[in-house]
């Protein structure tokens, strides 16, 4: 959860747990499911009422060019 809270894409996390894609699109999809949230937003919010917050290194800011 905190992957998706830090905004990594399905690849991102996967590459980083060493597990398939498909596997973090069918994790997010039972936690989502579990949670009761309807989108990524909602499911941040939660994570942030629960005090999983964002860490600084895993959030990717793009500059405007």
């Amino acid at each position: 959860m905190s992957g998706l809270v830090d905004g990594g894409t399905n690849k991102v996390i996967a590459q980083t747990l060493g597990i398939s894609p498909r596997t973090v699109e069918l994790d997010r999809s039972q936690v989502m499911s579990k949670l009761g949230a309807g989108s990524l937003t909602e499911l941040g919010q939660i994570a942030l009422a629960a005090g999983i917050a964002p860490s600084a290194a895993g959030v990717k800011v793009r500059k405007p060019t």
